[in-house]
């Protein structure tokens, strides 16, 4: 089983050069006994040139209409408003530039507004990451070491962050567009219009950094008929897209007060980078 924790969404949190390399990219993936993304791959693989295209076309045509943007925006804001709160499992797939399928996980993830997140997963191996508003917590119980980082630091101009976020000049940073359901670059091929990533969705945002170079290129949100959030697709600088797909979605729910804090037993080697 490989021991690698799950980079391809974890860069969204965390800047290159920490424990999250490229070499974690190009692990093996361990499938035997694994059928984690097997309902949702094809979407997936075949939705990635499209992904790629409309990214392109985003950064390299002028800039559309900023009403446009702005209407896009507020919609979106106001969906994740009445977030304040959110628990779900999620079954993650990542295909890399060749279609491939390189990487499949499962866990949960709770966030709660404004700037608290906690990701935890089951499969392939147990990881935790916690930011915790001020740090990003990830401990890495393999090799028992905790990295910490400063979460503005960690987050900056990463669309992720709007997730949790309730800051203007943060909003003011990302182009927001909505995408149309029937013509979505995550449309299967089986032509259901109202179906992304294995969803039934109502509404889809792509969220586009301002400044390029980071590491998420495009973010695309989608949201279900009850405006809950339904599945995520992130396109990184590496041409790789990461799916999550949601489920048991709990938008109120009683938050215990340690769950975005992290227990460091004293074996532990902490490697802070704040």
């Amino acid at each position: 089983m490989n021991k690698a924790v799950s980079v391809y969404f974890v860069s969204a949190l965390v800047t290159a050069g920490t424990a999250m390399t490229a070499a974690n990219a190009a692990v093996e993936l361990d499938t035997t006994g694994s059928n984690i993304g097997k309902n949702n791959a094809h979407e997936v693989v075949s939705a990635h040139d499209a992904i790629q295209a409309n990214a392109t076309v985003n950064t390299s045509q002028p800039k559309t209409s900023s009403l446009i943007n702005d209407s896009a925006s507020t919609s979106l804001q106001a969906l994740l408003s009445n977030m304040k709160q959110f628990r779900a499992s999620f079954a993650q797939t990542v295909v890399d530039a060749q279609q491939n399928v390189v990487h499949e996980a499962q866990g949960t993830l709770t966030m709660t507004r404004p700037n608290k997140l906690r990701w935890e997963t089951t499969f392939p191996d147990e990881t935790l990451l916690v930011a915790d508003g001020e740090a990003v917590w990830n401990v890495d119980t393999f090799v028992e070491q905790v990295t910490v980082l400063s979460q503005d630091n960690a987050i900056k101009d990463n669309p992720i962050v709007l997730l949790t976020s309730t800051d203007k000049a943060t909003w003011s940073k990302f182009s927001i567009s909505q995408l149309n359901s029937g013509s979505s670059a995550l449309k299967p091929e089986n032509g259901a219009a109202d179906n992304i990533n294995g969803v039934s969705a109502t509404k889809s945002y792509q969220i586009t950094p301002k400044e390029q170079g980071g590491q998420i290129a495009t973010l695309t949100l989608t949201f279900n008929q009850d405006s809950e959030l339904a599945s995520l697709n992130m396109l990184d600088a590496q041409q790789q897209i990461s799916t999550l797909v949601f489920s048991n979605i709990e938008t109120r729910f009683p938050v215990p007060a340690d769950t975005f804090s992290v227990d460091i037993p004293d074996s532990f080697i902490i490697d802070d980078q704040r």
